[in-house]
C-alpha cells in the first residue's frame, strides 16, 4: 500500500511542555511539500533532532491564537530567514493569529530573505497542492475562531501500463497525455481513450487533525472515513467538567468521535501534564470505545 502522508509529531503537550513533551506542532509530509499544524515554543529545535531540515517547508496552518500552539513561529522563521530554504512561506489562522505572527516578524531584526505571506482563513478551503486540498473547520474553544484541519486527496485513477501495452500504447509522453485525460493514436493507428487504461476510480487518502476543542457530535461528521484521526484528548474523563469548561476533549470522547466517525486509525494528542506519571490510562480508557487507537509522542513518525 502506497503512503499519501508522512506525520511526525514535534510536541504532543497541552499548555505548557514537560520533559518528555514539547507543546503543539506537527509536520506532515506529502510528495515534495512540508507543512506545519500549530508551532509552539521551540518547534524549530524539535525539527532539528527529528532530522527533518526545513527544506520544502512552504505553508504553517496555525489553529488559534493561544501561545502553546503559536510561539514558535517567531524563532522559525527568524532561522528560515537565515538559513533561506525556501523561496516562500504562507502562514494561515485567523485574524488574531495572523497579527500576532505579524508582531513576531517584526522583531526578526533583518529583511526578509524569503517571500512571507500572512493569509487569514475562515471555515472552508485553506489551499490546495496537486491532488491535495487543505479544509479548515471550526472547533469548540476559549477563542473566537479556532479550528481543526482536513487534508484530502482527491480520488485518483490508477494507470493500468498492462492493457495500455496490449493496445499499442508506447512508453513514454503518450502515456502522460492518456493519465491526464487526452485520448491519441498509436503508432499503428489504434486510437486509444482515457477510460481504456485507467482503472476505476479511487478515493484519496483523509488525514483529520483535531486540535484545541471541547467535544461536539458534529466533529464526527468532519473526520467521517478518515484514514487517520489525530485528535486533541487532555483530559481523562473523570476530568470531563474540567475539559469542557476549559475547552478540551478527554480521550473518551476522542474515542467517541473516532467510532462515529468511521476512521481507520485514531492518535490521542495534546496530553495535560498532569497525567506524566499515568498517561496509559488515557489508552485505556479509549480502546474500549474504539481498537485502534494510540497515544502520540514526541518524534514519533506514521505513514498513511
Amino acid at each position: 500500500m502506497s503512503t499519501t502522508f508522512r506525520i511526525t509529531f514535534l510536541g504532543t503537550s497541552a499548555a505548557v511542555p514537560t520533559v518528555r513533551r514539547n507543546v503543539s506542532a506537527t509536520l506532515v509530509a506529502y510528495q515534495d511539500l512540508k507543512w506545519l499544524i500549530d508551532c509552539g515554543e521551540g518547534t524549530q529545535r524539535q525539527m532539528l533532532r527529528a532530522n527533518l531540515g526545513f527544506k520544502n517547508l512552504t505553508r504553517i496552518v496555525l489553529s488559534h491564537e493561544h501561545l502553546d500552539h503559536i510561539l514558535g513561529m517567531g524563532g522559525l522563521l527568524a532561522t528560515m530567514n537565515m538559513l533561506q530554504p525556501v523561496d516562500e512561506v504562507v502562514v494561515y489562522g485567523n485574524p488574531t493569529v495572523i497579527e500576532r505572527v505579524r508582531q513576531m516578524t517584526s522583531y526578526i531584526g533583518r529583511s526578509a530573505q524569503y517571500h512571507l505571506h500572512l493569509q487569514p482563513i475562515d471555515a472552508g478551503l485553506v489551499f490546495t497542492h496537486r491532488q491535495l486540498e487543505c479544509y479548515a473547520f471550526p472547533t469548540l474553544h476559549r477563542v473566537k475562531h479556532s479550528y481543526g484541519f482536513v487534508f484530502q486527496e482527491k480520488p485518483r485513477r490508477r494507470f493500468l501500463a498492462e492493457v495500455a501495452t496490449a493496445l499499442g500504447v508506447p512508453n513514454g509522453p503518450e502515456r502522460r497525455l492518456l493519465l491526464a485525460g487526452t485520448s491519441l493514436q498509436t503508432p499503428s493507428g489504434r486510437l486509444v481513450h482515457p477510460d481504456e487504461v485507467l482503472g476505476a476510480e479511487e478515493p484519496g487518502k483523509k488525514l483529520v487533525y483535531i486540535s484545541d476543542s471541547a467535544y461536539f457530535p458534529e466533529l464526527s461528521t468532519v473526520a467521517a472515513g478518515a484514514d487517520c484521526l489525530i485528535s486533541e484528548a487532555t483530559f481523562l474523563h473523570a476530568d470531563a467538567t474540567l475539559a469542557a469548561e476549559a475547552g478540551h476533549m478527554t480521550a473518551v470522547q476522542a474515542a467517541m468521535v473516532a467510532r462515529d466517525a468511521g476512521v481507520k486509525m485514531l492518535y490521542l494528542n495534546h496530553i495535560s501534564q498532569r497525567y506524566a506519571q499515568c498517561e496509559s490510562l488515557l489508552l485505556e480508557e479509549a480502546r474500549p470505545i474504539f481498537a485502534n487507537t494510540h497515544l502520540a509522542h514526541d518524534f514519533d513518525a506514521i505513514e498513511v
